[in-house]
């Protein structure tokens, strides 16, 4: 298995921060050769798949009961019988990243995919995608409004595939450190294999080298899943402000964030609480469910109130379970005085007042209301 991992980094001379993406040149021999391998019987290429060479393989894409290697791009013919984009410019330019699969000139009839696939107009010049994470959800890409056109979409479809692929951990093995570091590996085995053939005065020696050498490889195994979770922290970090066909609507204040994503994701708790009051297909409407769809919604505001209202039913005393729930929420405690008081991250404007002991059985759940609307 070959394993290829690209990266584009910027110093203070970078002039063009939107680079074209273009493979490495053996890379591309290597599709072109049709030496890729192939994916549940699909071969890995850089040109689109007919829907009649591999039926049976998209449906189990869309049934979840294949997970694929790579992502699956569908791309569905107008009601005209044309295609929305040309799918050999897009495959192309996807360079073997994902399979595009497309739909003869005459059409196709679909039966047992799924209700907007088993229609020919509720498909038409529509572009489905599929992740092989089942936690991905799939999106339907189309041409809607006066501004859009099929460059549009094919950036579109081109940047998210990118954005999923990019996101995905690597394992050591894929890295050339990993494979030198398997390479140590296998010849410490043989020479720990021939231990037995050491004149015996030797034995000690080899005992303490062994176990000097287990600690080193936990350490280094330690060591590079760090590595990798650190890698994947910073390529997230980089998709958050390199995808090129967005901007950022808002930009950050003075406030700090007490937690990763809090301030994003209270804004799109916001926003999704305002949708439900909007009239339907309204501008506003529409505004904010791409938004919405846009950006990954974790409901994190929402789990810690009810993490929080669960821990606080029939709230008594500041036991050891409830101390370390708010704790791990960020509270910090202090217990001076005749009531505890209950800081928000250290930040003294988002302060609870909560009694040592209570007898009244609906404390908790004033409390928790109280805390809701002052900090989450």
């Amino acid at each position: 298995m070959l394993s290829i991992s690209a990266t584009l980094e910027t110093t203070e001379f970078t002039t063009d921060f939107f680079p074209t993406y273009y493979q490495p040149f053996f890379v591309k021999m290597i599709i072109f050769g049709e030496f890729s391998g192939d994916d549940n019987g699909i071969m890995v290429l850089n040109r689109e798949h007919s829907i009649l060479e591999c039926l049976s393989f998209f449906k189990g894409v869309v049934d979840k009961t294949i997970i694929s290697k790579l992502p699956v791009v569908y791309v569905a013919r107008t009601s005209m019988g044309d295609n929305p984009l040309d799918v050999n410019k897009l495959a192309f330019k996807l360079q073997g990243v994902a399979h595009v699969i497309c739909e003869p000139e005459d059409g196709i009839e679909l039966t047992g995919f799924s209700d907007v696939l088993d229609s020919n107009d509720a498909r038409a010049g529509k572009i489905f995608l599929y992740y092989p994470s089942h936690n991905k959800k799939s999106r339907i890409l189309n041409l809607t409004g006066s501004c859009q056109d099929a460059d549009y979409l094919e950036d579109r479809v081109v940047n998210d595939v990118y954005n999923y692929m990019n996101s995905r951990i690597r394992k050591a093995i894929d890295t050339w450190d990993g494979v030198l570091t398997e390479k140590l590996h296998i010849e410490n085995k043989k020479l720990l294999s021939n231990q037995s053939a050491i004149e015996e005065e030797n034995n000690n020696l080899y005992d303490i080298f062994g176990e000097q050498l287990e600690k080193m490889e936990e350490s280094n195994v330690k060591l590079s899943n760090e590595v990798q979770r650190l890698n994947a922290e910073l390529q997230g970090l980089r998709m958050r402000y390199s995808d090129k066909d967005k901007s950022p609507v808002l930009y950050l204040g003075d406030e700090r964030e007490f937690y990763t994503d809090e301030i994003k994701e209270i804004v799109l708790d916001i926003m999704s609480e305002y949708q439900k009051n909007c009239k339907e297909d309204s501008r506003r409407w529409h505004i904010i469910s791409d938004l919405l769809e846009s950006n990954e919604f974790k409901g994190l505001p929402e789990k810690r109130k009810e993490q929080l209202k669960n821990a606080l039913k029939g709230y008594k005393n500041l036991n050891g379970s409830l101390k370390g729930l708010l704790e791990t929420l960020g509270f910090e405690i202090s217990d001076d005085g005749r009531h505890y008081k209950w800081i928000y991250y250290g930040d003294h404007r988002y302060v609870a007042t909560a009694a040592k002991t209570c007898s009244d059985g609906r404390a908790g759940m004033n409390l928790s209301s109280i805390i809701e609307k002052l900090m989450f």
